[in-house]
């Protein structure tokens, strides 16, 4: 390390000056002039409709899961839901929002986002949820738990079979 020149306080404190003023005027230029820029994306050609296909991002995935599926894609985790249902007592086949509120609140998901999953689940708006309400309900937590988001409206694939057509 003798090998090394000493370091000179005074190109430090410009470099330092660069650091603190220069650059922060810099990336105020660089923000102004990316907004004057027109938005450049490739449109048109073969790109046209390849945003909805099966190759699109995120397709077939979180919500989208099923999508191109005959079986209702919450059947396959049904049993699991149908156990912890029942033990809710439901009553006329149906559980209160209460009940449903003491299992979904299990997943640690936050409040905002447990009304919305409710939302989508009570596709009846009945206030209550019987067992393919209750499945749906924990498929959407499954979904969100797992990083994706959820859908504004509930996609047709995601409809209950004995809710379609309502």
């Amino acid at each position: 390390f003798t090998k090394f020149q000493g370091l000179k306080p005074k190109l430090l404190e410009t470099v330092e000056d660069m650091l603190a003023n220069d650059i922060a005027k810099l990336m105020t230029l660089v923000r102004q002039e990316e907004a004057a820029m027109p938005s450049q994306s490739v449109q048109g050609g073969a790109f046209d409709g390849t945003m909805n296909g099966p190759f699109g991002h995120g397709y077939g995935e979180g919500a989208s899961e099923g999508i191109d599926e005959l079986e209702w894609i919450v059947a396959r985790d049904k049993p699991t839901y149908d156990e912890i249902f029942y033990t809710l007592s439901p009553v006329n086949g149906k559980v209160s929002g209460a009940m449903a509120k003491k299992e979904m609140v299990k997943s640690k998901l936050p409040n905002n986002v447990l009304g919305k999953i409710w939302k989508l689940a009570d596709v009846d708006k009945d206030g209550y949820l019987d067992d393919e309400e209750f499945a749906l309900a924990n498929h959407l937590i499954k979904v969100k738990l797992e990083g994706h988001e959820l859908p504004a409206d509930l996609p047709d694939h995601l409809v209950p079979p004995s809710k379609r057509g309502l």
